[in-house]
């Protein structure tokens, strides 16, 4: 890995000196090209300059030669404008006479059959209207040396339009040159040999040439990427390049090497829409690389809205005149930049590695985009290299590009294998690094480790009253405090190539393996370790509680073979830890014996429902006044095919974890109605039936509806209905629950609150809950003379009860004696093995029938009238 880290860095390193090492040569090829550039410093000549500016384009050259009044200037110094209008320029040259080598490169300049020598005039401007050259003589009347005009044979006058200009014998020659610009206002004028000249056009057809190469090997990248990742980004910045290969064909002429003059008609004249769209294809592209769209940052929105605006102005354009649409894009573009900039200076602040090429990239961009808009309105002197600056930044900002888009391709490998390996909420690792681990442990034939899973205490429960952003930050602290402590314990094997030595578990719980070779501490106290760091952090909202965490470890090969079962096992053990007094235990075979797998549990569960695989048994309940039957609570039963009797308490609990409770209660009403109306058929009883539910199944969707369909497919009426609401956690704060108990009873179904003085079932939950019966739970009950406190709180519910019109039932009597006191104390209703066990359905028949109308020995007289019936 570490190896791998270096050749990246040597081959980066490497591509960067011969990048450097290009643009070196290149920028001293291209000021030996400006060096040529005839001038009073490198020549024997003296050039003076002046101009007129002919505001109303109405002049001819003999009007300019009679009236004009001319201001000197340097030739290359004229204040051209942003304006329609036209330039005239008068050059003298002054050059020693008889020389036969006014330059180095003049003596190879001579015309054969010509005893004079030549310059060539060129005007760096390709979108010229008028460049007209005369030569100026003192015995003869102006001559005209040259008129622009279309010539496809020639694209190198549509490129430079140049006069060439002949030197006399007498050492001085005058000329008034004529132009007029359909485009940028700047329009350089330079003086060059033949040979220099040509040297020029041939450099700038090489440089045209790469650019055009460059363009097209990234745009083929680009469409690759594309094809193989469908990313819309790719498609962005191809059109980028379309946009900048055409202004730049345009701007600066070189398009006329390629195109015919129609072709770069058109590009002149949409010269400032292509620039247009040059900048909305840029800012989407940083919009989309930058990936703004999947941060929801408000940024994005923004963005978008700008570039719509810019794409609106940029129609808008096409209806105005050309310096109309020139001054409306300059003017948009800093604003652009501003956007452009925040961007990617905001994404730096958030990772810099991520986005370094691209803002390496900007760089060269922005000093061209600054540097060549001053040269074209004449506010920072041309030079070859100016005047092509934004080409260059094009060329240097696509070669650093391509190294972006090869970084994000690359980051997108690594995101996509840290989805894989990382939780995305507390980007902690996945459970299959530590199998991984435990895989290449078995393959190497590693027979002495441990894998540990360390459970917070109490944290399940927890859960239900913190947010989602609580319960990471506390794993995340756990996470950083255990990860601190082994940081120099080589005996916690490492599990991910970051060093990270500990995984997340679905259950709330962070598991680790230990290579029992190299570790030299007692497992206790290594325990104690980890449960007192899980202690140091245990903080819920600046809370401090006094818990700390279950450890459960299991042994290979003693606890399990493979990576799936020794982590399982060791789940299973950190579960059993919570009995524990240390909170820690080894795996023992026969927990997994008692202890089915909770998935497997869930798919018999839902067959189970399914195929009527469970039962209902019935426990009478007794009228205390009149000694009869005055209802019976449906219990429900599973005998598994396979591991028997399974309690209540676990494959409820099981219902309740993978959402089958809805299902499940639902099969419990149907069967219970059904039971009870066939009950009444055979015994004549029109007793009531009491049936549990659940406080999660009050907040589901379609409680009511289904309820209600139940109830009239049966004979049974609601009246003879009631719901007995038990539940973990408390419901009174749930306006849902509220709103599905108002509409249970307004469908005529008692209500009534279970096991009442234990759990939420309290005060709270009769004071803000529109109850009718309450249920006193059993450990009230059972030998209630036996304590006095007992004896004192039963008491105290069961007036408290009748004080607001409840009916109350007892349940867990178990003897006369409690019979009687709960009697005493005017209790309603009693229920518990004193009467009967729960029964099948069959066997509460068979028990009905041996009675005398429904009433137990020793009646007493009296009817038993629900309160509100």
């Amino acid at each position: 890995m570490i190896f791998s880290q270096l050749s990246k860095r040597f081959f980066t390193a490497f591509i960067t000196v011969i990048l450097c090492a290009i643009t070196v040569s290149f920028a001293c090829l291209i000021h030996e090209i400006d060096q040529k550039n005839i001038n009073e410093s490198n020549s024997a000549f003296t050039i003076n300059s002046s101009y007129y500016i002919d505001e109303n384009n109405n002049l001819d050259i003999n009007n300019i030669l009679s009236n004009a009044k001319f201001i000197e200037s340097d030739l290359n110094s004229i204040p051209y404008a942003l304006a329609q209008q036209s330039y005239w320029i008068k050059l003298s040259l002054h050059y020693p006479i008889g020389n036969t080598k006014i330059t180095a490169n003049l003596q190879e300049s001579f015309v054969e059959d010509s005893s004079s020598e030549q310059l060539i005039l060129m005007a760096e401007h390709s979108m010229l209207n008028t460049f007209i050259v005369y030569e100026l003589s003192t015995l003869t009347a102006p001559k005209k040396v040259f008129h622009k005009l279309p010539n496809p044979k020639k694209s190198s006058q549509s490129v430079y339009p140049y006069a060439r200009l002949q030197l006399n014998q007498f050492g001085h020659s005058e000329y008034l040159i004529k132009v007029k610009n359909s485009g940028p206002p700047n329009i350089p004028l330079q003086l060059f040999t033949p040979q220099d000249f040509e040297q020029r056009l041939l450099l700038s057809q090489l440089i045209y040439g790469a650019f055009i190469g460059i363009l097209i090997i990234i745009a083929i990248y680009n469409l690759v990427l594309y094809f193989a990742g469908r990313d819309k980004v790719y498609l962005l910045y191809i059109g980028y390049l379309l946009s900048a290969f055409a202004v730049l064909s345009s701007l600066t002429g070189y398009g006329y090497f390629l195109f015919s003059e129609k072709v770069m008609q058109f590009l002149n004249k949409h010269l400032i829409f292509t620039d247009f769209l040059l900048i909305i294809f840029l800012l989407l592209f940083t919009i989309y690389f930058l990936r703004y769209d999947r941060l929801k940052h408000w940024a994005y929105k923004v963005s978008l809205a700008f570039a719509v605006m810019v794409s609106l102005l940029g129609l808008y354009s096409l209806f105005l005149d050309e310096l109309a649409q020139t001054k409306l894009f300059f003017s948009l573009q800093p604003l652009f930049y501003i956007v452009a900039l925040y961007l990617i200076f905001n994404r730096l602040k958030q990772d810099f590695s991520w986005a370094r090429f691209y803002f390496i990239s900007w760089l060269p961009l922005l000093i061209g985009a600054v540097i060549q808009p001053m040269v074209l309105l004449n506010q920072l002197e041309y030079s070859f290299l100016t005047g092509n600056a934004f080409l260059f930044a094009i060329m240097i900002e696509v070669s650093f590009m391509a190294f972006a888009l090869a970084d994000r391709i690359r980051r997108n490998e690594q995101e996509k294998l840290t989805m894989i390996a990382y939780h995305q909420s507390n980007h902690l690792p996945r459970q299959t690094n530590l199998e991984h681990k435990i895989s290449q442990m078995l393959k190497d034939e590693h027979q002495n480790f441990t894998v540990m899973v360390i459970k917070p205490e109490q944290f399940q429960r927890i859960e239900l009253y913190i947010d989602e952003q609580t319960r990471i930050q506390f794993i995340q602290g756990l996470n950083q405090k255990l990860s601190s402590l082994f940081r120099f314990n080589d005996a916690v094997l490492n599990i991910t190539d970051q060093f990270e030595k500990l995984c997340y578990l679905e259950n709330c719980s962070l598991a680790l393996v230990i290579d029992n070779a190299q570790n030299e501490q007692d497992i206790e106290l290594f325990i104690n370790s980890i449960q007192q760091a899980a202690h140091d952090v245990f903080y819920i909202k600046n809370l401090k509680l006094p818990l700390s965490a279950y450890v459960g470890l299991a042994d290979f090969p003693e606890h399990g073979s493979s990576s799936a079962s020794l982590i399982s096992n060791a789940s299973i053990a950190a579960n059993n830890a919570e009995s524990s007094l240390s909170k820690w235990a080894y795996f023992a075979h026969k927990d997994s014996e008692n202890s089915p797998s909770s998935i497997q549990l869930a798919i018999d569960l839902e067959q189970a429902i399914t195929n009527q695989g469970f039962e209902l048994f019935h426990q009478p309940q007794i009228d205390l006044k009149t000694n009869k039957v005055c209802s019976s609570e449906c219990l429900i039963r599973w005998n598994h095919p396979v591991l028997g009797a399974i309690s209540p308490d676990v494959f409820i609990s099981v219902a309740e974890d993978f959402g089958l409770m809805p299902s499940l209660t639902l099969w419990v009403v149907e069967t219970a109605l059904s039971q009870q109306a066939a009950l009444s058929e055979h015994t004549g009883l029109n007793h009531m039936v009491s049936i549990n539910i659940s406080g999660k199944d009050l907040i589901q969707a379609n409680f009511i509806d289904d309820v209600s369909k139940i109830i009239s497919r049966s004979d049974i009426k609601a009246e003879k209905i009631i719901f007995e609401l038990t539940e973990s956690i408390s419901f009174a704060q749930n306006n849902i629950a509220i709103q599905t108990i108002d509409k249970l009873i307004e469908l005529g179904i008692t209500i009534s609150i279970d096991d009442f003085g234990t759990g939420y079932s309290s005060l709270s939950q009769i004071n803000q809950l529109p109850f009718q019966e309450l249920k006193i739970d059993r450990e009230f009950v059972e030998n209630v003379c036996s304590d006095n406190k007992r004896k004192v709180i039963a008491e105290t519910a069961v007036k408290m009860a009748k004080g607001l019109g409840l009916e109350v039932v007892a349940e867990g009597i178990n003897s006369t004696l409690d019979e009687d006191t709960l009697r005493s104390f005017g209790c309603d209703i009693g229920q518990g093995y004193y009467y009967a066990k729960p029964m099948s359905y069959e066997n509460y028949l068979n028990w009905l029938k041996h009675l005398s109308n429904g009433q137990i020995p020793a009646s007493l007289e009296g009817d038993y009238l629900p309160v509100g019936k």
